[in-house]
């Protein structure tokens, strides 16, 4: 029995590493949600940028407006004042035309320096989210490379301790081994308890000194009376 029961601590503590690794496998950053929002910020760079050119073409267009008007402004005042006009009427109607598009120009001048301000502060802007996101898909990669090192780590670690479990397992009495699976499965994955000074390394209950005598000489299982795990002592008699 003595041997029996070496060979089931044995496979607590291997099963009880495979637990603490399929665990520890499941709870690695794959870097999912640091992806997620990095696809938010690309979206919001995107719409940045989109803004930004449509900003920089409303420029250009006013541009070209002002452009255009100032020549026609050059025109018709040629046209008033170079001697070409003698009617007074006529003279009128283009210094009203004058004065109209000198305000359309004055206009367009003051709307233009305030697209220059806003194309300034969007170009910025992208700039610096364009670096962020940089320094965003740089944490990435890292978060990815650790989780592919770190994930192959813990499966060769799982599949390096189910190994040496078949091993043990061939060699324990299949009802030993059958009460030790309905164990696990109702304490959470402890059926076998190490005995420290007298207490139930599960459920740190103190066990009697019967129970400790017997355990000791490990004639036979002997469980606590308070969680009901195979109780197991290093201390044999």
């Amino acid at each position: 029995m003595r041997e029996q029961l070496d060979r089931l601590y044995e496979l607590q503590q291997i099963d009880t590493t495979i637990d603490d690794a399929t665990q520890r496998l499941a709870g690695l950053d794959d870097g999912s949600t640091l992806a997620e929002k990095l696809r938010l910020k690309q979206d919001e760079l995107a719409a940045m940028e989109q803004a930004l050119k449509d900003k920089t073409a409303e420029q250009w267009s006013r541009e070209s407006e002002l452009e255009a008007t100032e020549q026609e402004r050059t025109e018709k005042w040629s046209q008033a004042y170079g001697g070409r006009v003698s009617d007074p009427k006529e003279l009128s109607s283009l210094e009203k035309k004058i004065s109209e598009l000198q305000r359309r120009t004055d206009k367009l001048e003051d709307q233009i320096l305030e697209i220059y301000d806003a194309v300034e502060q969007q170009t910025a802007q992208v700039e610096t989210e364009q670096a962020a996101l940089e320094q965003r898909e740089s944490e990435l990669s890292r978060v990815r490379a650790e989780f592919h090192e770190r994930s192959a780590q813990l499966k060769d670690a799982i599949s390096q301790a189910q190994e040496r479990r078949e091993g043990v397992v061939v060699q324990l009495d299949p009802g030993l081994l059958a009460d030790y699976e309905s164990i696990r499965q109702k304490t959470g994955g402890l059926a076998v308890a190490l005995v420290s000074g007298q207490v139930c390394g599960g459920c740190r209950t103190s066990i009697s000194v019967m129970f400790c005598d017997e355990l000791r000489k490990a004639r036979k299982v002997v469980r606590c009376e308070s969680c009901r795990r195979i109780l197991y002592d290093e201390e044999w008699i």
